[in-house]
């Protein structure tokens, strides 16, 4: 059994002749589900597919299924990852210290 490598905002943009933008705007609003690494985000191919898949038909539970967080959920089969994506953290800001290391005295 090979599972497929999730695509990239690219990969799947060409597939979709659409821009990598759109993609990862579908991904913001959580029209598609997938997982970040870093930066950049990975949409899994069974998520292609039944996207896919519920362009095609007319059933409503596919709005139902796609309603996301933006993370995957895990399912029933056996072997499923789940990730999340931690918030970034920002550097802190260094105070303002003087170059000589006396911070805080003041000229008198």
């Amino acid at each position: 059994m090979t599972i497929a490598r999730p695509y990239t905002a690219d990969t799947l943009a060409e597939r979709w002749e659409c821009s990598a933008e759109t993609v990862r705007q579908m991904f913001k609003r959580g029209e598609l589900r997938g997982f970040r690494v870093g930066r950049m985000i990975r949409i899994p191919a069974e998520v292609v597919e039944e996207h896919e898949q519920c362009q095609t038909s007319a059933s409503g539970a596919c709005a139902e299924d796609f309603a996301s967080t933006g993370t995957i959920q895990p399912r029933a089969s056996a072997g499923a990852i789940s990730l999340r994506h931690a918030p970034e953290r920002k550097p802190r800001q260094r105070g303002g210290t003087d170059t000589s290391g006396k911070a805080g005295r003041q000229a008198g």
